[in-house]
């Protein structure tokens, strides 16, 4: 028993150490223990993210991926699976690794941001928003109190950003969208 301890002890001290943001939870989602790294990408200390929910910080870009995750751990593989996810602005991929110990199966989690997607402020997600719902510039300037050349102004900023030709490749680059302000995620 006490050897146990003993390297528990040494995974929780290189946990802390681990630049990548990493975090140990149960098979349903719940978080056990996360390390600084992960506590900083989400703008809090490691003890506040303790028993929440995965998935109540990260959204799958593919909304069937976490479902298809779920029933793989359940039907006992234990290979790593990967899913693109979204959170707070940003894109990147989780790395999910089940792991047994004399508690029972935990997961180990990564989060690999990626830092090649530019973030969208919350103006320019709202109005990303509305374009991908088909409203017009008019439209959208009347709805949020700029003005039309204002619209179009944030969709050629968007545009030159992302590297698209118009509003519609634009959209077709998909709108991640998260609490505060939204991420484009191919």
């Amino acid at each position: 028993m006490d050897e146990t301890i003993m390297w528990r002890n040494r995974f929780l001290a290189l946990l802390d150490r681990t630049p990548l943001p990493t975090a140990i939870c149960s098979l349903n989602g719940m978080i056990a223990i996360t390390n600084p790294a992960m506590a900083t990408l989400f703008h809090t200390r490691p003890s506040r993210l303790r028993n929440r929910r995965v998935t109540d910080l990260l959204t799958p870009v593919v909304p069937g991926d976490y479902q298809r995750l779920v029933r793989n751990l359940s039907s006992g593989r234990r290979t790593t699976q990967k899913l693109a996810v979204h959170w707070s602005g940003s894109t990147g991929q989780l790395t999910v690794q089940a792991v047994g110990d004399p508690d029972g199966t935990g997961l180990l989690i990564t989060l690999q941001a990626d830092p090649l997607r530019p973030r969208l402020s919350e103006r320019e997600a709202e109005i990303v928003r509305l374009v991908a719902s088909g409203e017009t510039s008019a439209a959208i300037a009347s709805r949020l109190g700029i003005t039309p050349d204002g619209v179009n102004y944030h969709l050629r900023k968007l545009t030159a950003r992302f590297a698209v030709p118009n509003r519609a490749a634009l959209v077709s680059l998909g709108l991640g969208t998260g609490s505060s302000a939204g991420s484009i995620s191919a």
